[in-house]
């Protein structure tokens, strides 16, 4: 999932929401039988576990435009089929770039010698084998600021903030893009991603050998995230809505996150006088486009087939771990939904879409495609709901402010007020594939799940199999499929969110 990953803890998904009672549903629900079927079905029947160990550990990490994550394509396609879904198939997107990771080593050279745990952020350069350089603190919230610095960076290290007091994190995806790039802090000037590409770009500009940016995750744990929007040098924000697979490139100034225990001693250091750092990061790329793939399958409607319903995740992940929590979790989530679906026998009026996509963690590029393609059935597209916040029980779904929708939710959702789930939430929450879908006017909503452990394992070492409980995977397929059905049913399409 793309976002900003620090804030704080999340206990409650909506302040003033009640839990969903089962006893509020009418009795004379006509779906009340096949709801019963689907969520029986997913219960007793399903492959999730199964499925998931093999995503997780057999396939692995499946970094957007990699070899593997088409493997991964290839397997749900087949697990489709095996379901009992039909129209399997892939779709093309084209991404300017792929990306490898190498290998990314550092130590502190003086006053005193201390190896430091990095990891590259993806779509950036290399060093040009180990390069040395002092560490220079850019202290720049806008543009005015860097001129303090012009002239003072040629081979120099540059951190952009201060530590960090990690305080209990808030799940990452709550966090619109535009609020801020990475970790900020007390004390630290108001960054958000207008200014980080004219930021970037005067850092490249001015020679900057190496950006060091602290983890937000302690414990040694790191993140990564992409940097691949910023290939075109611009001296003005980027409006990452607007960012397409073909100009995804590689950012041309090596660029890292740092543990966050060594980045804070990298700061005590630098107070008492210079602090020298030697880096040596490789990494590589494609030097040509390739060729990316959603994968797509479907349960035709028994009465308005050119109508749909969707359900999606994302197949692609970071390669940290092995993209289990984020989002394998969510892609075997959809898989089941389609074969609880098949399985139990009801025939959905609508047709319900399932949709892996790819090329989400570097802003939504494969559900952006998507959109783009089908520009001519979205008005038949009634709405999708994405999973994507890892392994903890759905608590809710977010309806991205769609105030209109409520009153109809309130109905799909009745049935799954045993499962636990609460009222739905009506938070605006930029952060994984449904919006590129809300975007462009389709009710776009997405699964609130419990946080647990995921701001840990998100993008992180720690993203693998022995962090998924099954309890809450086996409750998310069961609210996926039952949703699908539910609002394939309904008497009319949602109605369209007005696009600003």
């Amino acid at each position: 999932m793309t976002l900003r990953f620090v804030a704080r803890l999340f206990t409650m998904l909506a302040l003033g929401t009640s839990i969903i009672r089962g006893a509020q549903q009418p009795s004379a629900d006509p779906n009340a039988e096949a709801d019963r079927k689907i969520m029986a079905e997913a219960k007793a029947n399903n492959e999730l576990m199964k499925n998931l160990e093999y995503l997780s550990d057999m396939l692995g990490p499946r970094l957007t435009g990699s070899e593997t994550l088409t493997r991964a394509g290839r397997w749900a396609e087949q697990k489709f089929g095996e379901y009992g879904a039909g129209n399997v198939h892939h779709e093309p997107w084209i991404l300017g770039r792929s990306w490898s990771r190498g290998t990314a080593e550092g130590r502190i050279v003086s006053p005193a010698e201390h190896r430091i745990t990095i990891a590259s952020y993806g779509w950036t350069a290399g060093t040009a084998g180990a390069v040395r350089g002092t560490v220079i603190y850019v202290n720049a919230g806008k543009p005015a600021d860097l001129e303090a610095y012009r002239g003072k960076l040629k081979g120099a290290i540059a951190i952009l903030y201060q530590p960090q007091d990690l305080e209990p994190p808030e799940n990452p995806i709550l966090v619109p893009y535009g609020e801020s790039i990475l970790p900020m802090n007390k004390g630290n000037p108001p960054m958000d991603f207008r200014f980080f590409a004219p930021l970037y770009q005067f850092l490249t500009e001015q020679g900057t050998a190496a950006i060091l940016v602290p983890s937000d995750k302690t414990h040694g744990l790191l993140n990564t995230f992409s940097l691949g929007w910023l290939a075109q040098p611009t001296t003005k924000g980027v409006n990452l809505s607007t960012v397409t697979g073909e100009s995804y490139g590689i950012a041309a100034t090596p660029t890292a996150y740092v543990a966050w225990e060594d980045y804070n001693l990298i700061w005590r250091l630098l107070q008492h006088g210079p602090v020298e750092i030697e880096l040596n990061i490789q990494n590589s790329s494609s030097a040509k486009p390739v060729e990316v793939y959603n994968t797509v399958a479907e349960i035709k409607g028994s009465e308005k087939p050119d109508e749909v319903v969707m359900l999606g995740a994302h197949l692609d992940s970071w390669d940290l771990g092995t993209g289990a929590t984020d989002n394998g979790t969510g892609s075997v989530a959809v898989l089941e939904a389609a074969r609880a679906l098949a399985k139990s026998g009801v025939r959905p009026k609508r047709t319900i879409r399932f949709v892996l996509f790819s090329g989400e963690e570097e802003f939504l590029l494969g559900s952006r495609a998507y959109v783009n393609s089908h520009k001519s059935e979205l008005a038949k597209i009634s709405a999708i709901l994405v999973h994507d916040i890892g392994t903890g029980r759905v608590t809710s779904i977010d309806l991205q402010g769609d105030y209109a929708a409520r009153e109809t939710m309130d109905g799909v959702m009745a049935p799954l007020g045993d499962l636990g789930l609460l009222e739905p939430s009506q938070r605006s929450i930029y952060a994984s594939d449904n919006n590129a879908f809300d975007d462009a006017g389709v009710p776009g909503f997405i699964c609130l799940q419990e946080v647990l452990d995921y701001n840990q394992t998100h993008h992180s070492q720690a993203d693998t199999f022995d962090r998924v409980r099954e309890p809450g995977l086996v409750q998310g397929a069961e609210v996926l499929a039952v949703w699908a059905y539910n609002v394939a049913q309904l008497p009319e399409l949602l109605s369209r969110k007005q696009v600003h």
